[in-house]
C-alpha cells in the first residue's frame, strides 16, 4: 500500500508546524536572553538605551536562532512522532499497510524543505540583521571592553618600512570598522615607538584612520588626536580576510567572495568552509528527522520512551560537537573544507539510515 495525498499533507502539516512552533519557542527564550543580557552590559557601561538595546537584540536573535535550527529540527521531530504514536496514529498507519519509510516520507520532505528555505531565504535576513547588530553592538559599546562577541582579534602588519600590531574587541561593516581599538607601533630598528587607543577605526586604503585616539610615547604626556591615521600596507580583500565576521555574508555572497579571495592570493577557506556548510544543511535537518524516528519506531514497540528521547538528543549533541571539531580543522586548513562540512551531515544520515533499515527491516 503507498500514501495517499491527504494522509501526506496531514503528516506533513503536522511536522512543519511542530518543528515552527519549537522554533519560536526558542527564538522567544533566546531573545529575552539576550536582551537581559545587553541590558546589564549596556548599564555597566553607563550607555542604557532601551530603544537601542531591543534593536540589537532583534537584530542578532535571528542569526542565533539559525545556528540552532539542526537543534530545532531535531525536538520538533522527536515531539511530532511522540504526539502520532500517542495519538496511535503510528499504529493505525502500520495496520493499514504502510511501512516506516512511507509515513516518514512527508517528514523527510518537510525536513529537506525547511533546510532549503533555511539556506537561500532565511540565511540572507538573518546575516544582514547580524551585519546590523555589529554596527549597532560597536555604537552601544564602543567604551566597553565588554562589547566583544568574537575577540579580542590582532594582526600585524607594515608600512612605510615600520611595522605595526593592531587589535579590536568587536568589527563591523565586514571587517571595514573596529571597535576598542588597540595599536602598538614600532620604529624601522624594531623599538617601541607608541601604543594608539581609540573606540573606533575604520580602513580606508593605505591607512587605519582612529577617531579620537589617545597616543601615548614613551617619557611623553598621553595625547588626544580627533583623527589618527595609521598606514598599512594591506589591501581591503586582507582586511576583509582578518577582520571580517564570517557569519555576517549570505549564502549568495560567498561564492564571490571565495572567488576575490583565490584572485587576490588569499586563502578561501573560510568561506568554502562556510558556504559548504550552509550546503549541507538540508541533509543536517534530514539526518536529524531520521534519528527522531528511530526514537518514534522504538517507542511504539516499547514503553521506555524516556530513555530512547535521550538517545536521540545524545545523538545531535554528539553531531554538534563532531561539527564543531570538524569545522576547526577545515578552518585550520588541516582538512579539506569542503570534507569538514559534508562529512558530519553525511555519517549520520547514514547511520540513521542504517539503524531504521535494520528497525524496520531486520
Amino acid at each position: 500500500m503507498t500514501i495517499g495525498w491527504t494522509l501526506a499533507i496531514y503528516f506533513a502539516r503536522r511536522f512543519a508546524i511542530m518543528v515552527l512552533g519549537i522554533f519560536l519557542f526558542f527564538a522567544i527564550l533566546v531573545g529575552t536572553i539576550t536582551y537581559l543580557e545587553f541590558t546589564t552590559r549596556t548599564m555597566s557601561a553607563n550607555a542604557f538605551d532601551a530603544v537601542q538595546v531591543l534593536l540589537l537584540t532583534l537584530y542578532k536573535v535571528p542569526g542565533i536562532a539559525e545556528e540552532l535550527l539542526p537543534f530545532v529540527t531535531l525536538f520538533g521531530s522527536i515531539s511530532a512522532f511522540v504526539v502520532a504514536n500517542r495519538r496511535l496514529e503510528v499504529v493505525v498507519a502500520r495496520a493499514a499497510g504502510l511501512s516506516a519509510w512511507q509515513f516518514l516520507l512527508p517528514a523527510c520532505a518537510v525536513g529537506l524543505i525547511i533546510g532549503i528555505i533555511g539556506t537561500t531565504v532565511y540565511n540572507p535576513l538573518a546575516t544582514t540583521l547580524r551585519s546590523w547588530a555589529d554596527a549597532t553592538q560597536a555604537r552601544l559599546f564602543s567604551d566597553s571592553p565588554q562589547g566583544s562577541d568574537n575577540g579580542p582579534i590582532w594582526l600585524r602588519q607594515a608600512a612605510n618600512g615600520r611595522e605595526s600590531i593592531i587589535g579590536a574587541s568587536q568589527t563591523f561593516d565586514h571587517g571595514m570598522g573596529i571597535s576598542n581599538v588597540v595599536a602598538f607601533t614600532f620604529n624601522e630598528d624594531g623599538s617601541f615607538r607608541e601604543r594608539i587607543d581609540a573606540p573606533r577605526g575604520h580602513y580606508v586604503p593605505g591607512e587605519w584612520r582612529m577617531e579620537n585616539a589617545t597616543v601615548t610615547t614613551p617619557g611623553h604626556t598621553p595625547e588626544v588626536q580627533k583623527v589618527y591615521r595609521l598606514p598599512t600596507s594591506l589591501s581591503p580583500n586582507e582586511v576583509r580576510q582578518n577582520f571580517d565576521n564570517i557569519d555576517t555574508n549570505s549564502f549568495w555572497e560567498l561564492p564571490g567572495l571565495i572567488a576575490a579571495a583565490r584572485a587576490a592570493g588569499i586563502s578561501a577557506d573560510r568561506y568554502v568552509l562556510r558556504y559548504n556548510s550552509l550546503l549541507s544543511r538540508p541533509v543536517v535537518l534530514l539526518a536529524m528527522v531520521l534519528i527522531a524516528a528511530i526514537v518514534s519506531l522504538r517507542f511504539s514497540r516499547s514503553r521506555d520512551m524516556g530513555n530512547m528521547i535521550l538517545a536521540g538528543v545524545a545523538v545531535g549533541f554528539m553531531l554538534y560537537v563532531v561539527s564543531k571539531i570538524a569545522w576547526d580543522l577545515g578552518s585550520g586548513g588541516i582538512v579539506p573544507p569542503q570534507l569538514a562540512a559534508w562529512l558530519p551531515a553525511v555519517v549520520t544520515l547514514l547511520v540513521g539510515t542504517t539503524v531504521l533499515l535494520h528497525l524496520e527491516d531486520g
